[in-house]
């Protein structure tokens, strides 16, 4: 029996920036990719510490002293690194146009990036809520809220940027020293202080939402000394460079390790998957009824750069190879769909299907050490009553 592959590819790179999407379903001719890691349009960073939030009067108290020296920072996000949410871009430490280095040397962040970019899986994630905390002890300076969560278009974030709205909601905290943070990107409505407020760290100030220029649910954090952004990474300025010997400013024991690319998401649909449909909702469904038209695995992957081998498969309960594909990676993303599926002439055989993706990538003058991933789900295709 002759079958139609279907094989397709949606990629999109992500930003603090305007959205620069690209989709396109292979083997027709590929459009142009958008510029890599950067926002479309060359749309500026929106500089820290930038919005103008509105102030409500609240009664003063007085926080505890703050000690000498940088603040030990918690994470700002109240979620599992590498498990439930994951840094999609870090700091550029690049001041060159066009030219992005993380602090590692890595290519996890885009040009003028400024803060860190902490990421959940979906629309479903943020509605169900994923906690923003103070990462140091500190009086909060100023609170914006009641901007909506929302896919904003390129013009939208044009005008955001413009009108220094590309926050979104967000708050401003002291802490002392000289030493500020910023959270950007909150749902709206979810803010829980007032400016003049005291906060410790880890006390709960919002949740993390997809208010001003935010192209998908996430958390901008930002560090700064004297208006000098930090890297709480490398403990570096932003103008620091790369590649030297990390001082991080994370709190003893709290590990937040760099981590090069992620498999952050993958499951399987009764046809093609919808990009749309999977920012809302990136779990995969747990069945799908025999006489589906078709069957799809699908990936998201945070970091993946030129030149990673991706391998993908699915194998059908009888231990077939029921569709494979493999790909060499053309550009450097921050975010990135692939799937691979087939159409389906009559029923599939019922039982568990199982998806694989391995990712290879080869050592190089800056990160010499071999990576490799991999991803497997399961779906469990139940029989149609006659």
């Amino acid at each position: 029996m002759a079958f139609k592959l279907l094989i397709a590819v949606f990629i999109l790179s992500c930003s603090f920036g305007a959205p620069a999407l690209a989709q396109t379903s292979l083997p027709a001719a590929e459009e142009p990719a958008p510029a890599e890691n950067a926002p479309a349009d060359n749309a500026p960073a929106e500089k820290i510490p930038g919005p103008a939030m509105v102030q409500t009067p609240s009664k003063a108290q007085t926080p505890a002293p703050t000690p000498p020296g940088p603040p030990q920072l918690m994470m700002p996000a109240a979620c599992a690194l590498g498990t439930d949410c994951w840094v999609v871009n870090y700091i550029d430490t690049d001041t060159e146009k066009d030219s992005v280095r993380d602090y590692t040397c890595g290519p996890r962040t885009y040009d003028g990036h400024d803060g860190t970019d902490f990421a959940i899986r979906d629309r479903v994630a943020m509605d169900i809520g994923v906690g923003v905390v103070a990462a140091a002890n500190g009086r909060v300076v100023r609170v914006r809220d009641g901007q909506d969560d929302q896919q904003p278009s390129g013009e939208q974030i044009q005008t955001m940027l413009s009108s220094n709205l590309g926050c979104g909601n967000g708050v401003l905290i002291d802490h002392g020293n000289g030493w500020q943070s910023i959270s950007c990107h909150m749902k709206k409505g979810s803010i829980t202080v007032k400016p003049n407020q005291p906060v410790r760290a880890g006390e709960r100030i919002g949740e993390i939402g997809q208010s001003g220029a935010a192209e998908f649910p996430h958390l901008h954090f930002s560090l700064f000394k004297g208006g000098t952004i930090i890297d709480p990474f490398s403990g570096e300025a932003i103008d620091g460079g790369c590649g030297g010997t990390p001082q991080p400013l994370w709190l003893m024991g709290l590990s937040l390790p760099y981590e090069p690319v992620a498999l952050y998401a993958g499951g399987f649909a009764p046809g093609e998957p919808v990009l749309d449909g999977l920012r809302i909702d990136a779990t995969g469904a747990a069945t799908v009824r025999a006489d589906a038209p078709a069957l799809s695995f699908w990936v998201g992957i945070y970091g993946v750069r030129e030149g990673d081998v991706i391998r993908m498969t699915i194998t059908d309960p009888l231990g077939r190879i029921f569709a494979s594909r493999n790909i060499t990676q053309d550009k450097t993303r921050a975010r990135q769909f692939y799937y691979v599926g087939r159409k389906v002439r009559g029923t599939l055989v019922p039982g568990p299907y199982t998806g694989t993706l391995t990712l290879e990538r080869a050592g190089d003058n800056v990160n010499v050490q071999n990576i490799s991933r991999a991803l497997e789900r399961m779906v469990t295709v139940i029989s149609v009553e006659p």
